[in-house]
């Protein structure tokens, strides 16, 4: 397999759109992204405009062509991730009643609570592998039954951004097994949606799309989109590709018994790809499908470097907050002892997903004394986020496991360092920051019988390797309890205090509607 084979990877994620086209090597020949906002406000709501995803889908692809200058003719295939977890209602003519629902959304709380009273849920979770919480369509479904039921009597399909996407360029309402099963409502064992999940939220199989393998192809982008897409050849294949996550653990190669990837972008993630489905007794994390006989099972937080932009706002410099350097910011650390002489924060700024499903929850400094500095709270940011990380990691851990990490925080020794340290595991940074993007070209390059498995033939070597420190391997140790603790302790006190902080809230918005 040589240079002249060029794919597409497309990552459909939740603050733009990424399109990357690779040799048959996995080597980036160009890439181009397009932005997007994502709609907020106080309610809970993260949502996004599905026409706008659409036309920076389109601007992507076309660019990145243009910017590779390459003969459209050349690219064999153009394959797709997206982000998790999203729901969109449509009509009969497939246009939008809803805005695409993000997995960031948790307006669906307090229906998900009263399903909770009114059934047992812990079986959906067998069966679907899908964490019971506010970021899953399975909840967002039951929302709009309660609280819309007029868009829910008008829904002809309800669908993800990949499939929106997908309808539109070629008409079908298809979406990959993959994504299905994150859903809440598919079940992977049985390959089919889960009557269980289907009969709680009260729909049918009908309104949902159908569901295909992550390398089906499409050809043939309909008439109302052939001159959009006008450095697309007529013969290009469409691949459907898979998940964002599972696909970013593909593209770094980490898809061996022993291989985790822990990622921090905004939010982050800890998963493995295993063959054998699994689920935790006490829900703790996904189990999802991949591609090729591949589960991955893992957990996604929401605190993340989300939490890292929080702190640098907060106890950055001038400096640091008007360039947004966050190596400098980082880099303060080095002025402190691993465990921020006692200083432990729980990083649950906006609730969590992994290990706990809860939006009732938030964060909290723990054990300041005056002799704590800047740089003890900074470190105590970053220790906060590899601890939660860390508990997630212990529900697959195996003391034979390294860890590749991504995002960009993988970017900063100092974090590849703790992580190697509180996970006690050697830390790998991969060849490359395209994790999503090429492993849904390796889809494309397996779709087209190019690659025999979902590993490319040339095997790169990492850009970096971190040994743990037994030094500060065992103070974390003796921390990493201490931090579990305080969380399990506070969870009543979290309760209560947000329960006040919505009183202000809802007292806030009735006196300005006087």
């Amino acid at each position: 397999m040589g240079s002249t084979v060029l794919v597409m990877g497309v990552d459909i994620g939740t603050t733009s759109t990424k399109a990357v086209i690779f040799d048959g090597n996995g080597e980036v020949v160009a890439r181009e992204s397009r932005g997007y906002p994502l709609l907020t406000d106080d309610s809970g709501m993260a949502e996004q405009e599905p026409r706008v995803i659409l036309d920076a889908v389109v601007a992507a692809i076309n660019a990145v062509i243009e910017t590779a200058a390459v003969d459209a003719k050349q690219l064999l295939a153009i394959s797709f991730s997206a982000a998790m977890h999203s729901l969109i209602a449509v009509d009969v003519d497939g246009e939008p009643l809803t805005n695409c629902i993000t997995w960031a959304d948790q307006r669906s709380g307090a229906a998900l609570e009263r399903r909770k009273r009114d059934f047992y849920l812990h079986q959906v979770y067998e069966k679907t592998g899908t964490p019971i919480h506010p970021m899953s369509p399975f909840a967002k479904l039951c929302w709009l039954q309660d609280d819309f039921p007029d868009v829910v009597a008008r829904t002809d399909k309800f669908i993800g951004i990949k499939t929106y996407v997908l309808h539109a360029l070629f008409g079908e309402y298809v979406v990959d097994e993959a994504s299905a099963s994150a859903s809440g409502l598919y079940n992977m064992l049985e390959h089919d949606w889960e009557p269980i999940a289907l009969d709680i939220t009260r729909i049918t199989a009908s309104q949902l799309p159908k569901v295909v393998g992550e390398s089906y192809q499409l050809r043939g982008v309909v008439s109302a989109w052939k001159e959009a897409l006008h450095v697309v050849a007529e013969n290009t294949i469409f691949v459907v590709g898979s998940s964002d996550g599972a696909l970013a653990n593909v593209g770094i190669g980490s898809v061996g018994e022993h291989d985790v990837t822990l990622t921090v972008g905004t939010s982050g993630a800890v998963r493995k790809l295993t063959q054998t489905y699994h689920v935790d007794d006490w829900q703790r994390t996904f189990c999802y499908g991949v591609a090729d006989g591949y589960f991955v099972q893992g957990g996604a937080v929401n605190n993340g470097g989300a939490v890292l932009a929080w702190g640098l706002e907060q106890f950055g410099t001038d400096a640091e907050r008007a360039t947004n350097d966050f190596t400098r910011f980082i880099d303060d650390i080095a002025q402190t002892e691993p465990g921020a002489n006692g200083l432990l924060f729980q990083p649950y700024l906006l609730g969590e997903r992994a290990p706990y499903w809860t939006d009732q929850i938030r964060g909290s400094f723990v054990g300041i004394t005056i002799n704590h500095t800047r740089a003890h709270f900074i470190r105590a940011i970053l220790e906060g986020i590899a601890f939660n990380l860390a508990h997630v990691y212990e529900v697959m851990s195996d003391p034979n496991d390294k860890i590749h990490v991504t995002g960009g925080l993988s970017q900063h020794p100092i974090w590849c360092q703790l992580v190697a340290d509180v996970f006690d595991r050697e830390v790998i940074v991969p060849h490359t920051i395209e994790g999503s993007s090429l492993g849904a070209a390796i889809i494309a390059l397996y779709s087209l019988d190019i690659l025999p498995t979902l590993e490319l033939p040339k095997k790169w070597p990492p850009s970096h390797v971190y040994q743990p420190n037994p030094e500060n391997v065992a103070i974390y140790k003796s921390l990493q309890p201490i931090f579990q603790q305080i969380t399990t302790q506070l969870m009543s006190s979290y309760e209560r205090l947000i329960d006040w902080q919505k009183s202000q809230l809802n007292g806030k918005i009735e006196r300005n509607n006087r």
